[in-house]
């Protein structure tokens, strides 16, 4: 059986667009594009909402059947309509990439109403990574979510895996693998508040053991 995969698409949108008023140009537009992707076989739900730290940036998480059912959206005649008419509200070239996220699907991390806000976290590892090593890194992901679980005040859920194409980042050579994770907090400063303190400052290591490059950034998403 083909296995659940979440898209993660980056959006720079151009400057004054109001997606989140749907009588706007923008949000219309906006609207029109989430209606066509959720026409689409194997679509399941969505996710999105504007970088916390870099507002002009929108995210957007779509749930599929797989990735197989993603590329034959991207195959179908009507994707370029739809890719047209995005770019109407984007402001340089949108990226992509799929995740293979447990548990899935990440609602309680990515849903407004379980968590107002997502801390957004890539880690980076060069290519050559072992199976064995993916498999120890795997192993401490779940531990530093049971320490988060037991001691991080206003911590709500996560959902974490590995990205399926191999991606650039400025910490790895060429193109390497990455370990993204959605982690639900109450909001930005119950998170902050928590890297200040010893259990956080016990546990990190965890997730700093393995990767060349980590990337952290928060977001409002609200599910659609």
């Amino acid at each position: 059986m083909p296995e659940p995969a979440t898209e993660r698409a980056f959006l720079p949108l151009l400057a004054g667009i109001e997606i989140e008023n749907i009588s706007s140009p923008g949000g219309k537009t906006w609207k029109e594009s989430i209606d066509t992707v959720s026409l689409q076989p194997g679509y399941q739900r969505c996710y999105w909402g504007r970088q916390v730290e870099n507002p002009s940036v929108l995210e957007w998480l779509i749930d599929w059947d797989s990735v197989d059912a993603h590329k034959k959206f991207t195959a179908d005649p009507a994707y370029g309509p739809f890719a047209k008419h995005i770019m109407t509200i984007v402001d340089g070239a949108p990226s992509l990439y799929h995740v293979n996220l447990t548990p899935h699907p990440p609602s309680a991390a990515v849903s407004s109403t379980s968590s107002p806000v997502t801390e957004a976290l890539t880690l980076y590892f060069p290519s050559s990574i072992s199976s064995s090593e993916q498999a120890s890194f795997e192993e401490n992901f779940k531990k530093f979510i049971q320490a988060l679980e037991k001691h991080a005040e206003g911590f709500r859920s996560a959902s974490g895996g590995w990205v399926v194409e191999e991606v650039e980042h400025e910490s790895v050579e060429g193109k390497g693998k990455a370990f993204f994770a959605a982690l639900g907090w109450e909001s930005v400063e119950k998170h902050v508040a928590f890297r200040d303190t010893q259990e956080f400052k016990d546990n990190i290591g965890l997730l700093r053991d393995g990767p060349k490059g980590i990337e952290v950034h928060h977001v409002k998403f609200q599910e659609s």
